[in-house]
């Protein structure tokens, strides 16, 4: 592995001063340098993937958590990036499944050089990832990693299994998007406090905390792909209910719709989900038992739970910048129009 651009103690007095911004900054050409070092084969997937962008919100998480020790900051940005390129390998296996063509207003990986050579790159960032995070003093970090990849494999797994299973109650659904986003989030929290010193019970604490954020960040991913916006999105719409994947808007309305329509609709389905009469019918029976608010309602009670425990933290400076954190994830919330159609209704 070549030398990788590691901050100097200036670059490391400047991200303490300029915090997550400054740090997010410099991880980016951290990345850039990570790629570099890929085979030449592979190099321009690697890139088209990593380097295409995103929220960078697990990163973000590292550094919050490990932000009280200055010392900390290489370790931190060798952490974020092992599980950013987990992040990203998930998301290339996931758009073959989901048959996304759009990721991040650029065609997706599969779309562009074919699903055979989209799986085996998501492969190869995998085993990038666990490589990368044998180069700590111990194994902690790598054990944290490979559990949290493979929980997320199994919610990946156990979502495609039920596909089409109306009867996934609203519990399962939750345990699926826990393993499935949940545990990368927890691991990005808990990574970042361990690298910083933070004791065993700080580290626990946070380690539910990320769960917690991670399956309100899933259940409004959720919802943004029935009820987004093309115009404003970056990705494929409409993609969960084509496939047959149960998310919360179908449980929510299948519990609220009356047993004859219910069995109507289902039987219909199977045959016609990919019908744009279908499409709009679920979009009326959407909008009529009043879906979106209902769930964003929900969304926004669960989010109350990681405000708690965020509060709880015993170390008061992360408690703040957590509780701040989630301060725009409320902003986030309140953007969006209450009154929204379901992307299968609005004009695109």
């Amino acid at each position: 592995m070549k030398s990788l651009s590691y901050p100097s103690p200036t670059h490391t007095k400047a991200i303490v001063s300029g915090g997550s911004v400054e740090f997010l900054s410099f991880f980016e050409s951290y990345l850039s340098d990570l790629v570099a070092d890929f085979e030449p084969t592979i190099r321009n997937l690697a890139k088209h993937a990593i380097l295409n962008g995103g929220k960078r919100i697990r990163p973000f998480l590292v550094y919050t958590c490990g932000a009280g020790n200055a010392e900390a900051t290489e370790n931190l940005l060798k952490a974020s990036s092992v599980i950013e390129i987990v992040h990203v390998a998930t998301l290339v296996h996931d758009d073959i499944l989901d048959s996304a063509n759009l990721r991040r207003n650029k065609p997706t990986l599969h779309s562009q050089f074919g699903e055979y050579t989209a799986i085996l790159l998501g492969d190869a960032l995998f085993s990038y990832a666990l490589e990368l995070a044998t180069d700590f003093p111990d194994s902690s970090v790598c054990r944290i990693v490979s559990r949290s990849t493979r929980k997320t494999c199994t919610g990946e797994i156990s979502q495609n299994f039920n596909k089409g299973n109306f009867q996934l109650s609203a519990d399962d659904y939750f345990t699926i998007i826990q393993d499935k986003t949940g545990e990368l989030f927890s691991a990005s929290c808990m990574i970042g406090s361990y690298l910083a010193g933070g004791n065993g019970d700080l580290i626990d604490i946070l380690g539910d905390f990320g769960n917690s954020l991670g399956l309100n960040y899933q259940i409004y991913d959720d919802l943004i792909d029935t009820f987004g916006n093309s115009f404003t999105s970056d990705k494929t719409l409409g993609t969960d209910f084509q496939s047959g994947k149960v998310t919360l808007p179908i449980i929510r309305l299948l519990e609220s719709l009356p047993q004859s329509i219910s069995e109507s609709f289902l039987e219909s389905f199977s045959e016609n989900s990919a019908n744009e009469e279908f499409k709009k019918y679920f979009g009326r029976l959407l909008i009529d038992h009043d879906i979106h608010q209902k769930c964003f309602s929900e969304l926004e009670q669960r989010l109350e739970k990681s405000k708690l425990i965020a509060s709880n933290i015993p170390d008061l400076p992360l408690s703040k910048r957590l509780l701040s954190f989630l301060s725009s994830f409320d902003h986030k919330l309140e953007k969006l129009d209450t009154n929204l159609l379901p992307n299968f209704l609005a004009l695109h």
